[in-house]
């Protein structure tokens, strides 16, 4: 089986400081790497492209795929790097991926050869009559064949994530913050987008003054939606850390006694899911966001201009 290099570039649209001690390393962890040569030229080479993006503010992610030597896509991964502070981190975990991956491409091939060998050794079988049937017209599934080039096609994973989470915010009063549930759902599309909406209902952290004798609790309900882009970490058959960076917004309405009022944000979250086993997961999540709502409320002074949130909770994924 021939063999042959593999070349690998990185692009970064974020701020990568180390940009040329993160190519060089990558480098250094591909040079002896090898995938199995599939095209008819002789000066074609694998290749690796590492895209460095800021995914949310104190984060990087980067998007790694390798193509063959004809161009056609081996392979594609998403790694995230919380610290933000270089390149090198992300340039290490794809060089470990990427050697993963040839080596299996490597081991395939030499299979797929040695198959091929056995098949023409073995004798021609006897002659037989052939008896001809009708065609019979098998039902489509996904994983079929690629009609370019008769490659398998992976099929595209649909996920449904249901599940309730504990969140702690500001916002809804002048001091305080407010305590409670949030049951959300998460409908996963396309290729790594999701739709997360929730409901949201608690209840204020302090009381509040009504007038100068009497103070009460105030309660909230509402919802949040938000628009997700999902960076699945580096591991096996789906179970480790996966990160979704979201932009959306939420409205509620905050009341106490009789008087009542709305409130209302805009702004970005993110969301780490740790996978425990069998679908079930952790998840935490943050938000920082833009008050669109500030006025006093009650005996109150003015409200702050900007929100912040944390979320801790849990989930079940169905596929």
């Amino acid at each position: 089986m021939d063999a042959v290099p593999v070349d690998s570039v990185i692009e970064a649209s974020a701020e990568c400081s180390d940009r040329a001690r993160a190519e060089a390393l990558l480098s250094a962890s591909l040079a002896a790497a090898r995938g199995p040569r599939r095209s008819r030229e002789e000066d074609a080479r694998w290749r690796l492209t590492m895209s460095v993006v800021a995914a949310a503010p104190g984060i990087k992610a980067a998007e790694a795929r390798i193509v063959d030597d004809r161009g056609r896509l081996v392979a594609e991964r998403s790694v995230s790097d919380r610290t933000a502070k270089s390149c090198v981190a992300l340039a290490r975990a794809v060089g470990a991926w990427a050697q993963i991956v040839l080596d299996d491409e490597i081991v395939r091939e030499r299979e797929e050869a040695a198959f091929r060998e056995r098949e023409a050794e073995r004798p021609p079988p006897e002659s037989r009559p052939i008896r001809v049937t009708a065609p019979v017209e098998s039902p489509s599934v996904d994983g079929g064949l690629d009609d370019s080039g008769g490659e398998p096609r992976r099929a595209e994973e649909r996920t449904l994530e249901v599940g309730t989470m504990l969140f702690l915010r500001n916002g809804a009063a002048a001091s305080g913050g407010v305590f409670g549930v949030s049951p959300f759902v998460a409908v996963a599309f396309a290729d790594k987008w999701v739709l997360r909406p929730s409901l949201m209902y608690g209840t204020s952290t302090s009381r509040v003054s009504v007038d100068e004798s009497s103070s009460a609790n105030l309660s909230s309900i509402g919802g949040r939606f938000d628009v997700c882009r999902r960076m699945p970490g580096n591991y096996i058959d789906h179970r480790g850390i996966e990160f979704d960076a979201c932009v959306g917004g939420d409205a509620a309405r905050v009341w106490s006694g009789g008087e009542a009022t709305a409130r209302g944000s805009l702004g970005p979250s993110v969301v780490l899911r740790g996978e425990l086993g069998y679908d079930f997961g952790l998840e935490i999540r943050s938000m920082f966001g833009v008050n669109l709502s500030r006025a006093p409320f009650m005996s109150e002074e003015e409200l702050p201009p900007f929100v912040a949130a944390a979320e801790l909770g849990a989930s079940v994924r169905f596929r």
